[in-house]
């Protein structure tokens, strides 16, 4: 009888073992993919980190290109590599750039001080009219218009004002410039050029 308990214990145990270090065959095809080394590769380098700055008049603009697959992935998570991968494939030749303007003493530049118009009507040319403000340039000479924005709403928690900017038709791999025509706070022209890395002021 002890001996039975003794056998049931270690087939028990290998069992467990055996699951645990198992994987799917979907988690292995997951793990094997080229879109897994793509996701590796983002985690270890951040997925945010091609930012670039300017400034004007006591304001920071920031710049941020951010992989399609960081929101994919937010949204869909690991688990469907085949509809991980298709939605991908569908939406690869769009790019979202993150864009935040800040001002460096914290002042909320939705004041009529800062733009010129009223909160409301500052809201609302963030929400839509800015849009106009911005285009892509591509490494191969193409101008993209702003195909939508989204604005980030953070009701004065937050001392910046965030915007996610929404461009098709960028060829897969294609290194691109954003220029932004300051309409808000009617300062400069300005380019950020993400194949360069670089900073400048038009």
């Amino acid at each position: 009888m002890k001996m039975n308990k003794i056998k049931l214990t270690v087939l028990l145990s290998f069992f467990i073992v055996l699951l645990v270090s198992c994987k799917s065959e979907r988690e292995k095809q997951w793990e094997s993919s080229e879109m897994a080394e793509r996701l590796f590769e983002h985690n270890s380098r951040g997925w945010k980190s091609n930012q670039l700055l300017n400034y004007a008049n006591n304001i920071q603009y920031r710049a941020t290109e951010v992989p399609i697959e960081y929101y994919l992935l937010k949204n869909l998570g690991t688990k469907n590599i085949e509809r991980f991968d298709s939605i991908y494939k569908a939406n690869n030749n769009e790019r979202i750039i993150e864009f935040e303007f800040e001002h460096i003493r914290g002042n909320d530049l939705l004041e009529e001080a800062f733009t010129g118009r009223g909160y409301d009507e500052g809201v609302e040319y963030l929400m839509e009219t800015i849009k106009q403000d911005y285009t892509l340039v591509t490494q191969s000479g193409h101008t993209i218009a702003c195909d939508g924005v989204l604005f980030e709403r953070h009701f004065q928690v937050s001392p910046f004002k965030r915007l996610l900017l929404y461009f098709s038709g960028v060829d897969e791999g294609e290194s691109v410039k954003l220029i932004y025509n300051d309409q808000l706070f009617n300062n400069i022209q300005f380019e950020f050029d993400f194949g360069n890395n670089v900073q400048t002021q038009l």
